[in-house]
């Protein structure tokens, strides 16, 4: 068996074939062992690596072979081999990991690449997709033995279930193998083309090379990056959802490099946590993500960020030289909602900025790597906000990429040069052309235009009126009407963005424990830990309703004070304005109206309950119960089901208004003093920091049952006193037994027949079933038994009201059975 080796330039390079004839079987073996960057030989200094078990999961991973290993010496070399699904293969590859094990870091290919290679290969390289992968790393700052046992119950939790999760020594790896490879036509050729789109100084790619690399991307991603990445998001997972990932192979040892040791990592066992082997899916069982960029191939973008890039020599106005070096527009503050602030510094939207400068930059042809090179240049005022994302280099790729795809400005013609009138590119180009965006609000439901003259936020139909006819303006073709608004439709659609989400993803909690107390800090509420738990949950739940639109949720905080102490407005400035809040409850309504009513709202107020009749409170139970509203919308064909994205807390003046006996477990009263509105409006957005990053570690939104005692407590002590129950209090005490007849608790309560109403029936039972008493079938010296009231085992006396001749109650006897009833006079 022939041994070749290969050294890649480093372990995050892309690299592909070289040309070398590789149709015989051979494989590819390194065969030297390196020290680690300080030249301490690790060999004996970390836990015994496991290269039986490395073995034994490649030969279940993928039975037949070849696999595809590649090392990587901490801060230096990367060598890759491949190793045929023989026994001799097999036999190669437990020597060569050994030769590593403690030294190097040992990585599997993931999917299938097109033959034998010598390098890490890139993405032309992947000719089959295997299986679908995801890598949840430890959340920095967050205690890392509690991030892995949040990150494994995460993982359990998925449906599909992952056929096998790892430990990679720093964090879990999770793998859905598909029962059969899917094909997507890597090659050594398509290989060479990615290395080349990659590689300073390499020959650029011809249009022809371009479209056909690009259309290998494109498969790549309506295979498995799509889906990937939902899997990613759903997780909160780290960015690794490249087809030509490597993955820790288990049995190896992680081997931390310099910068990692001097944070206190030391080496560590990759190893199985969970398989089922024989758990293997198709690709129809996975959500693909929404490809970026709509519905055409995603564009790559490959290339590394430039070094240095000289501002004088980019093809830009000075405008925009200006605000690259300013980070906003030095001659107009104002422009992108900004502002000075006292110390100078300027205060706005810099996310709109590096938008303007991307498309500034890809109008006037700029290269990728120019255009990464100035986003990512910390000298440069432009790239702080870029900077100051979680994986700046990915956002910035992100930005060129959506920046040169609305560059795209050509249209396409016939053979006379008029443009196609019902053409989705044709509609979409000319939106770009005329300068207006549309995106798709997830929590309203709706979509929006920006950048069109006297029209928005919402995309109404004068908008679209406006922008069908400047279109006939402008460029002269016009659509037909339905052709045109269900393109718009589309493209706001593939553009969704949901507001709250990207809020919360905006904040950093700066650790201090605030939301558990937010109702006395604020709102001078008794510090208990009832209180604590209901105020941290309707926190907690407002977050997993909008990151999980329909999550069960069916309590309500209630929040109970003298009028004028700010309830209303405490839970106006906790939703961030009028926007996101409403006071306008849509109880009895049809389902049209609530999908309406709630449409936008993440915190929904349901005013002063005392005057709710019982009525009104079975129907607020009923609505809190839903987690999903049912309609059909104005001009819609077809009945939707809509997700709740919102949380409804009560407040009342009163401390008396539960009038029920039974479901009030829905209602968490909280009393409350005046709201100190500036501390909250202050401090509003590390509560929400706070309840994010609670939510993501997966805390439950249901009520701790130790406290449920607590609550029914305070929900007893809010119950309206019922005149019934007072009544036949009164008259019947809490322990005397005995058989009531219906009749009789009429008489007790004072409602003759004929005047009693369905509500007086409900109002009865409460009572009596308050009191002790249960409904059966007594005898009363009749053959047959007839329905009463009961308290008591047994043979129990019968209870017999006695009233005086005024008609006032003045007693209950206990009376035997078969003893006449006594006279209404008779003490």
């Amino acid at each position: 068996m022939e041994h070749h080796e290969k050294k890649t330039p480093g372990a995050e390079q892309h690299t592909g074939g070289t040309g070398e004839d590789r149709t015989g079987h051979r494989v590819i073996i390194g065969d030297s062992i390196a020290r680690d960057a300080t030249g301490a030989d690790q060999k004996d200094l970390g836990p015994k690596g496991d290269t039986d078990g490395a073995v034994d999961f490649l030969r279940k991973w993928c039975p037949s072979g070849p696999w595809v290993l590649t090392s990587i010496v901490p801060d230096r070399r990367t060598t890759t081999a491949t190793f045929s699904g023989t026994d001799a293969g097999a036999a190669s590859m437990r020597g060569w990991i050994d030769q590593r094990q403690g030294r190097e870091n040992i990585y599997f290919t993931v999917n299938e690449v097109y033959g034998e290679v010598e390098s890490k290969p890139n993405k032309g390289a992947i000719a089959a997709v295997h299986a679908l992968h995801v890598d949840v790393d430890p959340r920095p700052g967050e205690r890392r033995f509690s991030e892995l046992r949040r990150g494994l119950r995460l993982l359990r939790g998925m449906e599909p279930v992952p056929t096998v999760i790892t430990f990679s020594g720093g964090g879990l790896q999770a793998f859905w193998v598909l029962d059969e490879d899917v094909p997507v036509g890597g090659s050594a050729e398509l290989a060479r083309l990615a290395w080349r789109a990659g590689k300073q100084g390499a020959r650029p790619l011809d249009a022809a090379e371009q479209a056909e690399l690009d259309a290998h991307l494109a498969r790549l991603w309506d295979t498995v990056e799509g889906r990937n990445l939902h899997i990613e998001v759903a997780l909160q997972a780290d960015n690794c959802r490249n087809a030509d990932r490597i993955m820790r192979l288990p049995g190896t040892v992680n081997v931390p490099n310099e910068k990692k040791r001097k944070k206190g990592r030391k080496p560590a066992l990759a190893r199985v946590v969970d398989a089922d082997w024989g758990r293997t899916y198709s690709l129809a069982d996975f959500t693909s993500a929404t490809r970026p960029g709509g519905g055409a191939a995603a564009r790559s973008v490959i290339a590394a960020p430039a070094v240095g890039v000289d501002l004088a020599s980019l093809p830009v106005s000075d405008l925009c030289k200006r605000v690259i070096v300013n980070g906003h527009d030095p001659d107009d503050v104002g422009r992108w909602d900004g502002a000075l602030a006292p110390d100078g510094t300027w205060q706005g939207d810099r996310s709109k900025a590096v938008w303007w400068v991307a498309c500034e930059m890809a109008r006037a042809d700029c290269s990728d790597a120019d255009m990464l090179g100035v986003l990512l240049d910390p000298d440069l005022g432009i790239s702080e906000h870029v900077r100051a994302q979680k994986g700046s280099e990915r956002y910035a790729r992100k930005q060129v990429r959506d920046a040169c795809e609305e560059a795209d400005n050509s249209f396409h013609e016939d053979k006379d040069g008029r443009p196609y009138r019902d053409s989705q590119h044709n509609v979409r180009v000319a939106l770009r052309r005329l300068g207006v965006s549309l995106r798709h609000d997830l929590l309203a439901g709706r979509a929006t235009v920006e950048g069109l003259d006297g029209f928005g936020p919402n995309l109404d139909d004068d908008a679209s009126n406006r922008l069908w006819l400047a279109i006939d303006e402008r460029f002269g073709f016009r659509p037909t009407l339905d052709f045109f608004n269900r393109v718009l439709t589309d493209h706001a659609r593939q553009r969704a963005f949901h507001p709250i989400v990207d809020y919360l993803a905006s904040l950093r909690w700066d650790g201090v424990p605030r939301v558990d107390r937010w109702l006395t800090t604020y709102g001078g509420a008794a510090d208990t830990p009832y209180t604590r738990a209901v105020g941290e949950l309707v926190l907690v739940a407002a977050v997993r309703r909008v990151r999980q639109p329909g999550v069960k949720f069916d309590e309500m905080l209630v929040l109970e004070s003298d009028q004028g102490k700010d309830k209303s407005t405490a839970l106006k400035v906790l939703a961030g304005g009028d926007e996101w809040f409403t006071d306008d409850l849509p109880l009895n309504a049809e389902g049209k109206r609530v999908i309406e009513g709630l449409a936008g709202k993440w915190i929904v107020e349901a005013g002063e309950l005392k005057g709710m009749k019982k009525g009104g409170a079975q129907h607020l139970k009923g609505f809190l119960s839903r987690s999903h509203d049912r309609g059909r919308l104005s001009y819609d064909r077809r009945e939707r089901e809509v997700p709740r994205q919102c949380v409804i807390v009560g407040t009342t003046n009163d401390s008396r208004y539960l009038r029920d006996t039974t479901g009030n477990r829905r209602f968490w009263p909280v009393a409350v003093g005046a709201f100190d509105i500036d501390a909250l409006r202050r401090d509003r957005d590390q509560l929400w920091a706070e309840a994010a990053a609670r939510e993501a570690e997966g805390v439950s939104i249901r009520l701790d049952p130790d406290l449920w005692a607590d609550a029914e407590a305070e929900q007893d002590a809010r119950r309206v006193e019922e005149p019934f129950y007072e009544t036949l209090h009164s008259a019947l005490g809490e322990e005397m037994a005995g058989k009531l007849r219906a009749v009789d608790a009429w008489r007790i309560v004072g409602r003759l027949a004929g005047q009693r109403t369905q509500d007086d029936n409900e109002r009865l039972g409460d009572a009596v079933r308050r009191l002790g008493f249960e409904r059966r079938q007594r005898r009363f010296g009749l053959p047959h038994p007839e329905w009463c009231y009961v308290r008591g085992e047994g043979s129990v006396p019968r209870l017999v009201p006695r009233f005086g001749p005024d008609g006032e109650l003045e007693g209950v006897a206990q009376v035997a059975d078969g003893d006449p009833d006594p006279a209404p006079w008779d003490g």
